[in-house]
């Protein structure tokens, strides 16, 4: 129990030192949102094509998902980590000193590491949420799955658009329409494109 709780206390160390909550925060929320409108790129085109095969839907979407989570993971932990290798060596270079292995060292690898997961996760889970209909085909109509999967995306924007609205301390509906807006804006693009080359 003891050591449980200084491995929390060291975890919150390493959280002030990093100053790692408030980018972790905003990088949810960016990229949650990439993922909401990857996914619906993805089932709006779908949906247009006249696609009715389920399995093959969530395939697809998840493969997706899959995709957009290992990005992220090595995408933000190879950045992440460079610019945190750069920001020690110039503290080392101002203190005369190594800091390697140091709580300041340690504060920064668990920012990498913290980083990596958020960037990884974020766009997983609001892409594989929207794909949990389609599990459901069986006793679903595909046209039902659609639309739910459809509610499910945009009632994601729009926490994601308060959220974020929260955080620059503005208004939390207007905040929430631009994120929607962006959805909206995605569905007529696709379908206009769709339209025009089909």
């Amino acid at each position: 129990m003891k050591s449980f709780h200084e491995f929390i206390e060291r975890i919150k160390e390493y959280r002030e030192i990093s100053e790692v909550d408030e980018y972790a925060r905003r990088l949810f929320s960016m990229n949650g949102f990439d993922g909401c409108i990857t996914i619906l790129g993805v089932l709006i085109g779908f949906y247009i094509q006249n696609i009715n095969e389920p399995l093959l839907i969530f395939k697809v979407g998840f493969a997706a998902a899959i995709a957009m989570a290992m990005s992220g993971l090595w995408g933000a932990y190879l950045t992440e980590r460079s610019e945190r290798i750069k920001d020690l060596k110039e503290l080392e270079r101002v203190t005369i000193s190594d800091l390697n292995n140091t709580k300041i060292g340690s504060a920064l690898r668990f920012a990498t590491i913290v980083v990596a997961m958020v960037d990884a996760i974020a766009p997983f889970v609001t892409a594989f949420l929207a794909l949990i209909p389609f599990l459901f085909a069986k006793i679903l109509d595909i046209k039902t799955c659609y639309y739910i999967s459809f509610i499910i995306l945009f009632s994601t924007l729009f926490l994601l658009g308060m959220f974020l609205g929260r955080v620059s301390k503005e208004n939390l509906l207007i905040a929430a329409i631009k994120t929607v807006i962006a959805g909206i804006m995605c569905v007529l693009i696709i379908t206009f494109t769709e339209r025009f080359i089909g």
